[in-house]
Order: structure tokens, then C-alpha cells, then sequence
């Protein structure tokens, strides 16, 4: 089974209800954060983790793993979200915080 984590078909691998999460694959656990700066903070020491343990000779930890940031339970990436016209939730995003300042219509 394929998934497709970018592009227009892209699926969701987390849970709509959560702003910022990260996925943690090869184990499949779900870890919410409360803030794009936390997600990728874990993500990346778990990712660091990761390729120590593959990188080892005496590794037993075959399987690939890897932590993938979510944003409302999809993969997580600035360009991405700027493509389909989101906002990407990074707090000094130029375009996302004019955005954010701009009186909603009711």
C-alpha cells in the first residue's frame, strides 16, 4: 500500500482534531505538540535517534523510521501548505502572518 504524504492527493496519516502532531514511523505512535516549534523539535532529535540506531553495525532496528511532523493530521511542509494556499502555521511566515492579521469575514 502506498502513501502519498505531499501533492494534491496527499492523505492523512494523523487526526483532523490535532493542530501539530508527529508521526513517528516504523513505530506508527502519534505524538501531539502544542506548537510547530515542538513538532519540529521532536521530530528532528527523533530523527537524529533514528539514524544513529540504523547507522550502527551490532543495530538491531532494521526497519526504517522516521518522525514526521503533522499539521491537522497531514505531513507537514512549508512549501506544501503554501501550494494548496494554507496557512503554513509557522509564527514568522510573511505571507501566513499578514494573512492571520486580516479581519475574517462573517
Amino acid at each position: 500500500m502506498t502513501t502519498n504524504l505531499f501533492g494534491p492527493d496527499r492523505q492523512r496519516v494523523g487526526y483532523e482534531d490535532q493542530e501539530w502532531a508527529v508521526w513517528t514511523l516504523g513505530m506508527d505512535d502519534i505524538h501531539t505538540k502544542n506548537s510547530l516549534a515542538e513538532a519540529l523539535e521532536f521530530a528532528a532529535e527523533h530523527n537524529a535517534i533514528f539514524a544513529e540506531l540504523r547507522l550502527r553495525d551490532d543495530s538491531q532496528y532494521s526497519p526504517v523510521m522516521y518522525a514526521v511532523v503533522l499539521h491537522w493530521g497531514y505531513a507537514w511542509n512549508q512549501a506544501v501548505e503554501h501550494s494548496f494556499n494554507l496557512d503554513c502555521g509557522h509564527p514568522d511566515c510573511g505571507p501566513c502572518s499578514f494573512a492571520r492579521n486580516l479581519p475574517k469575514a462573517v
